[in-house]
């Protein structure tokens, strides 16, 4: 599967959106820089992005839209990804952002997201690597649309449906 298959098995034209948007501001480049990205159509209310340290293996909340922010109850500006999450979440949550960066791969899941007083929320949900210098890894832009208009945590993030692909030039 090349970018453009992943870019269009992306169903949410808000998420499509977004990752277009990822794959311009690439261009010749290994991977874009998050001040290369250009999102000023875009649903940033539904956008997250962690900074990575590739000598800690740590994530660190660089910024969150308004709608991720109302979901987690607080914001991810600063905020180890440790803290951010509940820690069953943080553990999956770690690991799919590491393989992220690591492997230099774009992610995709879609149905189920999370599940919150027993009841399953559906909606789709990408990752993206960033690179600071246009080729090793050092952030993550992600994503998520879901179907409920109120998602305020405690919640359980679950996956369904996973897509990863190569986005190594």
């Amino acid at each position: 599967m090349s970018f453009e298959a992943f870019a269009q098995a992306v169903t949410s034209p808000a998420l499509k959106d977004i990752v277009l948007d990822w794959g311009k501001a690439r261009g010749a480049n290994a991977l874009p820089a998050w001040e290369q990205l250009d999102l000023q159509g875009a649903e940033v209310s539904l956008i997250w992005v962690y900074r990575y340290d590739a000598a800690t293996g740590r994530f660190t909340g660089r910024l969150a839209g308004e709608r991720i922010t109302k979901a987690l109850g607080k914001s991810l500006r600063g905020l180890p990804l440790d803290d951010a999450h509940s820690a069953k979440d943080y553990l999956w949550v770690h690991r799919y952002l590491t393989r992220v960066v690591t492997e230099v791969m774009g992610y995709r899941s879609a149905g189920k997201l999370f599940q919150q007083a027993g009841r399953f929320i559906e909606g789709e949900r990408i990752a993206l690597p960033l690179a600071g210098d246009g080729v090793n890894a050092d952030g993550v832009l992600g994503a998520s649309e879901y179907r409920h208009p109120h998602l305020e945590g405690p919640f359980e993030i679950l996956t369904e449906n996973e897509v990863w692909q190569s986005l190594r030039v």
